[in-house]
């Protein structure tokens, strides 16, 4: 059960990941601003950043996630061919195919060690560089519940009179004490 949960989980945050850059491109800048807004608010919070922790380290993690969409867009972009073209591809075309792949999953990975290991540990405290792994794992997890939640509240909006809503659940951001009244700004990204 646990392992159905977790590929469910893993599939959600994939898919929320990949389609965060296009979905955002397609986004006013409005609606831009406050996905950035809400993401630096929670970044901030969840690793205590200091007004001159803030300062430094925002452009150097903006350059690195603007580098990271574009790697995974051209992952995506890959697939997206391959897929589309699969009957009429060669092996030595899978072959290559395959390999470009390969590149970019390793150009990600260098791009990941070079801003961890030496940009970001010179903005930050070793304990905040290790702790933000898991900060940008736990803001996908929220956005995917915000983004179910969503769906959530559409589906229900369109069977409201039909008996058939399933009533509104509370999800707290992650990492956060229920009794804590920290609540993101409301945004509609997606």
């Amino acid at each position: 059960m646990k392992k159905i949960h977790c590929k469910r989980s893993l599939s959600s945050l994939i898919l929320v990941w990949c389609l965060a850059s296009p979905m955002l491109q397609a986004q006013t800048q409005e609606q831009i601003d406050k996905f950035n807004e809400e993401r630096n608010t929670y970044f901030t919070r969840e690793l205590e950043l200091t007004s001159q922790e803030s300062e430094v380290f925002w452009p150097l993690y903006e350059d690195y996630h603007n580098r990271k969409m574009k790697l995974i867009e051209d992952e995506r972009n890959t697939y997206e061919y391959a897929h589309k073209n699969l009957e009429n591809l060669s092996t030595q075309d899978c072959q290559e195919t395959l390999k470009k792949i390969y590149q970019i999953k390793q150009a990600q990975l260098d791009l990941e060690r070079d801003y961890f290991e030496n940009k970001f540990s010179k903005a930050l405290p070793a304990n905040k560089v290790l702790k933000l792994g898991k900060v940008e794992w736990d803001f996908r997890r929220y956005l995917v519940r915000k983004l179910r939640n969503q769906n959530r509240e559409s589906d229900e909006k369109s069977s409201e009179g039909s008996g058939s809503g399933r009533g509104r659940q509370h999800r707290q951001a992650p990492g956060q004490d229920p009794a804590s009244e920290w609540a993101p700004p409301p945004m509609q990204v997606f």
